[in-house]
């Protein structure tokens, strides 16, 4: 049997024979069946989702599913069709398929041949895991080496204290190459002498190197020729030392091609010897340490990348701002600057409210990093719309980036105005439809087969009916036709709505409560459209929440703007559905069946609040509940003198 991991995608053109597969194999047998439509990007998809097998029929192109196999050559296909002669299904075979099935085959040959499709799968998944593990053993080494050459950089860029810095340097040196101990000289310009500077050793040992002389010692010979040395063994037995080791490493301080000091291990008494690779390591800490001596350098080296970096930002296209964790502006590009109509003046330090004055984007960062971490869209007065994504940088504070998505903007409302206008085009052969078969028991009497078939026949037209107006609503909201607006009380409409649905939620033995505070402010709306955005949220929430249950409403007053909450203990949103539950005609995976809708609910919701300069979002626990958050600007402060007792 599969587990519940196992996830199998379906490129059917057919949706009867989606459903087939779905419900008649995959589901019984435990499979998670996920339908990708024709226009899915398949090479993000799978990216992404990675699923254990993908089943497709004729429809399936030939070079997308060569394009898959190339990008994607550990994904199992599955070849479906209605009937296959031998020699056709041996085709698919030759062509790359794992599997064949067809609606003539026993489910349990075709569960057999899907489970073994998925077993192999599991295996190669298996196998990959375990070579990959076998080839990077010494690339995991590698980069432990590398994040200890990262932590002794970073004490180096921390620290003011030379002696310090050096003597990380040199336990580092140990540590990272095995040795018994090490140490690290500066050359006395004046005496001509190396001097001990750091050391360090396994076993508390003080070293005899004090002061060394540069003619005529080896040490002298690394600073005269500025290259490394590494020695064992025989090669050792040549050479006159301070005292006697097996094998040892000197490696050069270079600051602009002059050596200023020695850097050294060595094994005194252990057989073990040094590599090329240990010698690298041990040129990358002499380096750190050169930087530690010279600080004066490093800082103009590292105040040059910090230019450059700031070039670079000034002539991307997309704006951007950082901002410190106090929410003070370190940075704006130009893009930004030019988008926002923010002078060249002295703003480095500033509070980014002093700065930006776009209240879209003001308010966006004062909201909890759960809520600006899902992004946003920032309205400016030249009527562009800006996509504005903030990321949150440990130790630096935050980067907001601007995206021009106007375009894709017009897109969507060419698209709205069609679906709008096909619409109301079918508004009209509905009606009649309708009226003609309550007119058809009235010209002469009907069996109940002919009555039973009359009222699904009324069913489906009233269902497409709703779906049409939900549509035309959705269409007048997007066009802006609701200009009208006006200065609003939200209690009364709150506790309304709340009246009218409380019938509902008795009839399920449901408890709702009300909290809506006598401090929430007046709005600028429409009342007929903020009507139905709280009655369209309350509805759902009576809808998925069981028998019993509890669900309410609250609002209060935050920082000039009203917060409108519906919350619920209902069955809760998947976690991956969560940022698509307000697309058009979107449902999610978990609904009940016989809870029906046309899955634009939400849809209207969002575009009423859009188009009362408002945001919207959800926070949902599968088994737990959901929470719509709601907010909505204030009425200007000169308004509130008109405010309903």
């Amino acid at each position: 049997m599969a587990t519940s991991t196992n996830r199998i995608a379906l490129l059917i053109e057919d949706d009867s024979i989606a459903d087939w597969l779905t419900m008649r194999f995959l589901q019984p047998a435990g499979y998670q069946a996920e339908r990708l439509s024709p226009g899915t990007d398949l090479k993000a998809y799978f990216q992404l989702c990675s699923p254990s097998a993908l089943i497709v029929d004729s429809s399936a192109p030939a070079e997308i599913l060569h394009s898959l196999a190339e990008d994607f050559p550990l994904l199992p296909l599955i070849y479906y069709a209605s009937s296959l002669s031998t020699e056709e299904a041996l085709q698919r075979y030759q062509e790359g398929f794992q599997a064949v099935i067809t609606a003539q085959d026993a489910p349990r040959k075709a569960l057999a041949a899907i489970h073994r499709v998925v077993a192999r799968h599991e295996s190669w998944q298996r196998w990959v895991r375990l070579d990959r593990k076998r080839h990077t053993q010494p690339l995991e080494r590698h980069i432990k080496d590398l994040e200890r050459l990262h932590r002794i950089g970073g004490k180096i860029s921390a620290s003011l204290s030379t002696d310090q810095v050096l003597r990380e340097v040199v336990v580092a040196a140990v540590e990272l190459t095995g040795a018994e101990e090490g140490n690290l000289m500066l050359l006395e310009e004046e005496s001509g002498n190396l001097l001990l500077r750091a050391a360090h050793s396994v076993e508390d040992r003080k070293t005899s190197l004090l002061c060394v002389p540069v003619y005529d010692t080896l040490l002298g010979e690394v600073i005269a020729t500025k290259r490394a040395i590494n020695l064992s063994g025989s090669e050792l037995t040549k050479i006159k030392t301070a005292f006697l080791v097996r094998a040892l490493i000197y490696v050069p301080l270079l600051i602009q091609e002059k050596a200023i000091g020695v850097l050294g291990v060595y094994n005194r008494e252990g057989v073990h010897t040094f590599s090329d690779y240990h010698q690298k390591l041990l040129e990358t800490l002499a380096d750190y340490a050169a930087i530690a001596i010279q600080n004066a350098k490093y800082y103009t080296a590292s105040e040059r990348e910090r230019q450059k970096l700031y070039a670079i930002l000034t002539h991307v296209r997309d704006g951007v701002i950082v901002l410190d964790e106090e929410q003070r502006v370190l940075l704006i590009n130009e893009a930004c600057r030019q988008a926002l109509n923010i002078k060249a003046e002295d703003y480095l330090g500033k509070p980014v409210d002093q700065v930006l004055f776009n209240s879209d984007l003001v308010l966006m960062l004062k909201q909890p990093p759960l809520r600006w971490m899902k992004g946003g869209e920032i309205r400016l007065e030249d009527g562009r719309i800006l996509d504005c994504q903030v990321s949150s940088i440990a130790g630096v504070g935050l980067v907001v980036t601007l995206h021009d998505i106007t375009h894709l903007k017009e897109l969507d409302r060419a698209k709205s105005e069609f679906v709008s206008a096909v619409s109301h085009d079918l508004r009209s052969p509905l009606t009649a439809i309708l009226g003609y078969t309550e007119l058809i028991a009235k010209v002469g009497p009907l069996n109940e087969r002919q009555q039973e078939f009359i009222k699904r026949v009324q069913a489906s037209v009233r269902g497409i009916t709703a779906l049409i107006a939900d549509l035309l609503d959705l269409g007048r909201i997007e066009a802006g036709m609701d200009a009208h607006k006006e200065l609003i009380d939200l209690r009364p409409l709150l506790h309304q709505v709340a009246g009218s649905y409380q019938t509902s939620a008795t009839a399920k033995d449901q408890q709702l409560e009300i909290d809506i505070s006598p401090d929430t402010p007046l709005v600028w709306g429409s009342p007929v459209r903020l009507e139905q955005m709280i009655a369209n949220l309350l509805s759902n929430a009576i809808k998925y929440t069981p028998r019993g249950g509890k669900l309410g409403i609250r609002t209060w007053s935050q920082s000039g703007q009203l917060i409108l909450q519906v919350w619920d203990k209902g069955i809760g949103i998947p976690p991956a559905e969560q940022p698509y539950i307000f697309d058009k005609f979107y449902r999610a995976s978990n609904l009940p069946e016989d809870i029906g809708g046309t899955g634009l609910g939400l849809t209207i919701v969002k575009s009423i609040v859009e188009d009362h300069q408002g945001r919207i979002w959800v926070e949902s626990t599968l088994g737990e509940g959901t929470t719509f958050t709601v907010v909505l600007p204030a009425a200007e402060p000169e308004n509130l003198q008109k405010r309903p007792k």
